[in-house]
């Protein structure tokens, strides 16, 4: 499974509203944790004490992440679970959940099984997600996901339904002078507060990083 810019930009954005938030969660979950990127990238810049919990049900993912969590700086406070989030219970409130659910809803399935669960939400829908949210989020706690600008709406629904309301958002665009958004971030909150937008473009005419994207990625990018 390759590590996509999306991702990245993602993981990025959420601890960027962390800090900007001065609020550190201290028990979080990632819902889908493939190898690990999204955890390893907020324990980064977490300061302890903090506990990142990253379920993953494929096995050979899971296998790479714990390994990748194991040759981090982090690892004391990284642990990769073997487990599907729709049987997996934690044992105290969570104050951050993180996910980056599969795109492509009820499209064509790819032949290769590991392809279409990585591409496919045959195994987590997002009304399945934000059951997971209602169950386990604390009070304050907050719901971060990636996924495709024409299923923002849905999650929208879905989420109010649940209780949660969306308080911050990160419109991405791959490159300048693109009219709508490949992919948007939202984060969700049980608490409705003040709604807050951002748009965030990685490359400019010339193809060179934006101003932003240098200063959210750099502390994850060797060479930027």
């Amino acid at each position: 499974m390759k590590v996509t810019t999306d991702a990245c930009v993602f993981g990025a954005y959420v601890a960027h509203f962390i800090r900007t938030h001065a609020l550190m969660p201290a028990n979080i979950v990632d819902v889908g944790t493939g190898t690990g990127l999204l955890s390893l990238m907020l324990a980064q810049q977490l300061i302890p004490p903090y506990q990142i919990m990253a379920l993953e049900t494929d096995e050979a993912a899971w296998e790479q992440a714990r390994e990748n969590f194991a040759l981090s700086p982090w690892s004391d406070h990284l642990q990769a679970v073997h487990a599907d989030a729709r049987s997996w219970i934690s044992v105290k409130p969570v104050d951050l959940i993180i996910s980056n659910p599969p795109f492509f809803h009820r499209q064509l399935s790819s032949v290769n099984e590991k392809r279409a669960l990585a591409f496919h939400d045959h195994q987590l829908r997002l009304e399945e997600l934000l059951c997971f949210a209602d169950q386990h989020l604390a009070d304050t706690g907050w719901l971060a996901v990636l996924l495709p600008t024409q299923r923002k709406k849905e999650l929208y629904h879905v989420a109010f339904l649940h209780g949660l309301f969306l308080i911050d958002e990160c419109r991405m665009y791959a490159r300048m002078g693109m009219q709508n958004p490949h992919v948007v971030a939202q984060i969700y909150s049980k608490q409705k507060t003040h709604f807050n937008s951002t748009a965030l473009t990685y490359q400019d005419h010339q193809g060179n990083y934006t101003s932003l994207f240098r200063q959210w990625l750099s502390p994850y990018y060797l060479y930027l």
